[in-house]
């Protein structure tokens, strides 16, 4: 199944009269690691949960590779910032999307436990884990049964450095093997280090749709120059 292009037409989404997308037109090839990006605010994370189809839009507003947001949606998968787990083991968080896909083969666990480096904690209730342990135990269960696209939101922003490192290393490796990213982020080092393309978000428009290089290249206007100096 052929994803890209990712096209969305004259996007908008108001929230009791309140406009939180405004026109919104893209035309997105960028097989890796896309970044939206905005102050607080901005939509980012609206825009990601319309992207996924959490939030409903009138059916030909996105397509992918000429693909429905539903004819596309098993294909796709997302972990939120504060990220959603069951009340039991690592293992037993794995084992519950292994069983809704529908996976046969038994030691489909033990390869995303050892791809994600979680041996340790496979056997611990995940509420006794650390922020960047349920980072990865959330990111594990999104690749179960390999999407096409995963969403990420502020995956790294509550996390020490050695975490970030260790999540931004499997985010990179997903998009190497052709795992499609979205993925909105603060950190302008985390962006200038894995993106490649930028989404630039400012009061629900888009004010910047390029490469992550021209981003901080390019002379942009004053607003996106005052994120990028204090981001």
């Amino acid at each position: 199944m052929k994803i890209l292009p990712l096209v969305i037409n004259n996007l908008n989404f108001n929230i009791s009269n309140n406009k939180i997308l405004k026109d919104i037109n893209l035309n997105s090839n960028e097989k890796k690691i896309t970044i939206i990006a905005g102050n607080n605010g901005s939509g980012k994370s609206t825009l990601l949960k319309i992207l996924h189809g959490l939030i409903e839009t009138p059916r030909n507003t996105i397509q992918w590779g000429g693909f429905s947001i539903p004819e596309i949606k098993h294909s796709q998968s997302m972990v939120f910032q504060s990220p959603i787990l069951l009340n039991r083991t690592t293992y037993d968080n794995l084992l519950y999307v292994v069983k809704n896909k529908k996976i046969k083969d038994k030691y489909y666990i033990d390869k995303i436990v050892e791809k994600l480096n979680l041996k340790s904690i496979e056997k611990v209730n995940t509420k006794y884990i650390s922020g960047g342990e349920r980072q990865k135990v959330a990111i594990a269960m999104s690749i179960i049964g390999d999407p096409k696209i995963i969403f990420l939101d502020e995956p790294t922003s509550q996390l020490d450095p050695a975490y970030k490192n260790e999540i931004e290393g499997i985010i990179k490796d997903l998009a190497e093997n052709e795992t499609k990213i979205f993925m909105t982020s603060h950190d302008i080092a985390q962006i200038k280090r894995i993106g490649k393309e930028m989404i630039f978000l400012d009061k629900g428009e888009v004010i910047y749709n390029n490469t992550v290089e021209k981003f901080f290249k390019d002379e942009q206007s004053e607003l996106i120059e005052s994120y990028i100096h204090y981001g």
